[in-house]
């Protein structure tokens, strides 16, 4: 009747309380009651409805144990079943575990209900940010919640490859969509998470990060998901590449050398690039397996006159011609632009005479180029034009205007005397849609400022289906055209507010104009 020893009694590290959730369970103190012969386990947080609990005791050493008024002590108790009288669930859910193979990534939650996550009311996709160590973007699409096994499912838009590190953020929205429990319990936010990367293979291609050149170096910098890099043993020969100046002497490519680990691409060139010199890269897949993939086998996108970045320094040897001034920015140097010719027939520097030098309009740019029959002549391009005119409120800008060689796939029957006109512009809007005009020499015979779409068609942009017309004024030919930004014309394919565009100011044979083109050729012509 003397019930329980209430002084010399065992302490709370004595006993262990344990949760089959996974959510831990400290005993902060107890009580022991002698009368009543009760032995209450005060616990850092409350046990949740449903929540499967149970309890171990273990006998320390010495006096100081459970036992009886006459010193009879309690036997251990090894996960001891609890009955839950508990009514409520004050418990959030706690992540566990976060793993990803593939394009899905799972987070497994411990929630000490059994009624599990809400998966009704949850939170979005948007609400969850994924990030690589290779600074490969990876965008949520879309999200499962199991309620009842506790997970979270992000379907990611593309595979995490092999050796890719990852982690995971989750910030929780306004509103009552969120990450949570049945009971309403809110999970807390997670910030650059660690994920376990389950993934077996490689699936993502390399991207170019960063073009550079210092002297007669340029390095192409590229971010790639898997740790493995480069394929340093098959890599793509010097032809594949070309480097182009836009001012300067020809820069010939004379040898590639690939470094796995840093994943850089370095092109030994010809010449040294001047400081100050505007230069671009261009890569074409070859065929056969020397191609610019990385280790696991994904082949690099082909590159088209990507903008260096000159790292060379002042001092560094300059090249034979040195890059002149350009004042309107329009990457023309203004000398260059003074000699254009107007449709009076004057080497005046107002190719479109509108009566403002075209060396002081960022919307208009004209070069000198070189023609079929070994002379040269001047074209004007004007940009967000108006029958040849820049619009008042014009805030349009020519970034690059330069002659280049026509593909080997031209159709023959296309004739082009200045061969292309290459050039990318800015414009105000995105997406929106740019009249340009150019201004040719007649003696060129256009007929139409031909561009191939991405069906591998040449067109005839300045023909009446394609919103275009042609006019003469004095002694120049006006082309115009227009060309939607992210449209089937627009070279690099964004809707990003560029428009990048190389086209032929040339002459196809009317009789032709419609007709399938010989067998080996792409398109029809319109």
């Amino acid at each position: 009747s003397l019930g329980l020893d209430a002084i010399h009694t065992a302490g709370a590290t004595d006993f262990a309380v344990n949760s089959a959730s996974g959510l831990a369970i400290r005993v902060n103190s107890l009580t022991v009651d002698a009368t009543t012969k009760t032995v209450t386990l005060h616990l850092d947080r409350d046990v949740d409805r449903g929540e499967a609990v149970t309890v171990s005791y273990t006998k320390p050493a010495g006096d100081n144990v459970l036992q009886d008024a006459a010193g009879n002590d309690a036997a251990n108790l090894t996960k001891q079943l609890v009955t839950n009288n508990s009514a409520a669930d004050h418990t959030a859910p706690v992540l566990g575990t976060a793993t990803v193979s593939g394009h899905d990534l799972v987070l497994i939650y411990t929630e000490a209900s059994s009624l599990g996550l809400d998966a009704i009311h949850t939170a979005g996709a948007t609400d969850f940010a994924v990030n690589s160590a290779s600074g490969l973007a990876i965008r949520v699409n879309s999200l499962t919640v199991d309620a009842t096994t506790k997970t979270v499912t992000l379907h990611l838009d593309r595979d995490v490859d092999s050796g890719e590190a990852v982690n995971v953020s989750y910030t929780k929205p306004a509103g009552d969509n969120v990450l949570q429990d049945a009971a309403g319990n809110d999970a807390g936010n997670l910030t650059k998470q660690l994920v376990t990367n389950n993934s077996a293979a490689d699936h993502t291609a390399p991207v170019l990060g960063t073009a550079t050149v210092n002297g007669h170096d340029l390095v192409l910098s590229y971010t790639e998901a898997s740790s493995l890099g480069l394929n340093q043993a098959h890599a793509p020969g010097a032809a594949a590449f070309a480097v182009r100046s836009t001012h300067g002497p020809a820069i010939g490519v004379d040898s590639v050398a690939v470094d796995a680990t840093a994943k850089t691409v370095t092109l030994h060139l010809s010449r040294d690039v001047n400081s100050g010199e505007v230069v671009n890269v261009s890569y074409t897949k070859p065929a056969g397996n020397d191609v610019l993939e990385d280790a696991a086998g994904n082949d690099a996108a082909n590159l088209s006159n990507r903008t260096v970045d000159n790292l060379t320094p002042a001092s560094a040897p300059a090249a034979p011609s040195p890059r002149l001034p350009d004042t309107d920015n329009d990457s023309v140097p203004g000398a260059e632009e003074n000699q254009a010719i107007d449709p009076a027939g004057a080497v005046n520097g107002d190719g479109n005479a509108d009566g403002i030098a075209d060396s002081t309009q960022s919307a208009v740019g004209s070069i000198s180029v070189a023609t079929s029959s070994s002379s040269s002549t001047s074209i004007t391009l004007v940009a967000d034009s108006q029958d040849g005119d820049v619009s008042a409120d014009s805030a349009a800008c020519i970034t690059s205007l330069e002659q280049k060689a026509p593909p080997a796939d031209l159709p023959r029957a296309l004739e082009t005397p200045i061969e292309l006109t290459s050039f990318r512009a800015t414009l105000e809007t995105v997406g929106s849609s740019e009249t340009f005009s150019l201004f040719v020499d007649p003696a060129t015979q256009s007929n139409g400022y031909w561009v191939e779409d991405r069906t591998g068609t040449w067109v005839n942009l300045t023909s009446v289906p394609y919103g275009g017309k042609m006019a003469t004024e004095g002694e120049r030919l006006r082309l115009d055209f227009q060309i939607t930004d992210g449209g089937q014309f627009d070279a690099d394919g964004k809707a990003d507010g560029v428009i990048t565009a190389p086209g032929a100011a040339g002459h196809m044979p009317l009789s032709i104009v419609g007709q399938a083109p010989d067998p080996g050729h792409d398109g029809f012509w319109l």
